[in-house]
Formats: C-alpha cells, structure tokens, sequence
C-alpha cells in the first residue's frame, strides 16, 4: 500500500510497462469535484462535434495508427466554452487549468482541453457519441424509455509526448456488449464489493 493525495485524479494511473494518457478526472468528460476548481464562463463557438455515431464499437482510423475513430458522422454543434482552474488550497491537481467544450443542448463535453503548469497545452480529449434509447442496436437489456447520449469512443492525447489512447464502448473484442448500464437495476450493492472487484479482475 502506498499513501497517495488527490492529484492522482487529474494524471495517469498506469502501472509498469502500461503507458496511457488518462486519469479518473477525465474518464467520462471533466469529472473533478466541482467544489475544488472555479470556473469562467469564456464565450459560445459553433465546433464539429459527433453525437450521432454510427459505430458501436467505434472503427478504428487506419490513417493515424489507431488514435482516433474514422470514418463517422459529424456535425455542427453550439458549444459553450468554460475555463476551469484548481483551488490550490483544495487539490494538488496536475494541470494548471482545463478548457471545456460543452454541447449547449446535450450538455456533455464533446472536447475537453487541459494546460500544464507552464500554461502550454498538454493533453486534448475527444468523446464520440450517440443519442439513441440503447448504447447499441442490438442491445436487449439496457433499453430506456427515452433517448440518452452514451459516449461509444473516446481518445485521450497527450500533444506533448505524442502519445495517445483511444478508448472504446463497447471494447472491439469485449463479449459484454450493451456496457452502459445505468439506473437499470441491473446490479445490486454486492456488485461494488471490493470481493466483486478481485472476481472481476480475474478473468
């Protein structure tokens, strides 16, 4: 065991020989603790963005080593462009500010920007998504009474080192492919034991 403080949540937490560009503040969009940063409203932008894929899983893009998803469906989106700032009195994060891209009608973050403690850009995040009443269209459990946005793809890059890592929902090869299940009921409180946690990471 080792003693660790909160700036884990904005760096990578890859072990050994593992080498990618995520950490838990940005698995999922930006996802601090709001109560830790303050944040600026900087202007509106009209930016490409895909919230309609046609892809679950996303393809892989064979013209950049498999950083990004291609071929898919884009289009013109209102964003709003915040900026947020860590308290420093509240967490150590590792960026020194990140820039939000946020679809004003979906209200999720297509685009998300972070700067090192120099102030140059560091690591840029794209999600792809699709807004339909299931995350894939075969799926047989998770189906919503309503059409929900689920991200289907995500790449996260570090543009200073080069490195990127592309993320997919479902995984290409995963046998578990509707993944998104969420208020379905179709896990109970044994599921978040840290027992559930080791059987699962056994396979």
């Amino acid at each position: 065991m080792r003693r660790i403080d909160e700036s884990i949540l904005s760096s990578s937490n890859a072990s050994g020989t593992a080498a990618f560009s995520w950490d838990p503040d940005h698995y999922s969009g930006f996802n601090p603790k709001t109560e830790q940063y303050n944040y600026k409203f900087i202007g509106e932008r009209n930016m490409l963005a895909s919230i309609h894929a046609m892809h679950s899983p996303e393809t892989t893009c064979p013209t950049d080593g498999g950083t990004s998803a291609c071929p898919e469906a884009w289009e013109m989106r209102h964003m709003y462009v915040v900026e947020a700032t860590p308290d420093r009195s509240k967490v150590n994060a590792l960026d020194s500010r990140t820039v939000i891209y946020l679809d004003s009608e979906m209200w999720f973050e297509p685009y998300v920007d972070t700067y090192d403690r120099s102030g140059r850009l560091f690591r840029s995040h794209i999600y792809w998504l699709v807004t339909r009443d299931r995350p894939v269209p075969d799926a047989r459990v998770a189906i919503y009474p309503f059409k929900r946005s689920f991200i289907v793809g995500a790449v996260s890059t570090d543009v200073q080192s080069g490195l990127a890592t592309m993320c997919y929902l479902p995984g290409i090869d995963t046998p578990e492919r509707e993944c998104w299940y969420i208020n379905m009921g179709a896990v109970d409180k044994s599921f978040f034991t840290t027992d559930a946690m080791v059987r699962a990471a056994s396979f």
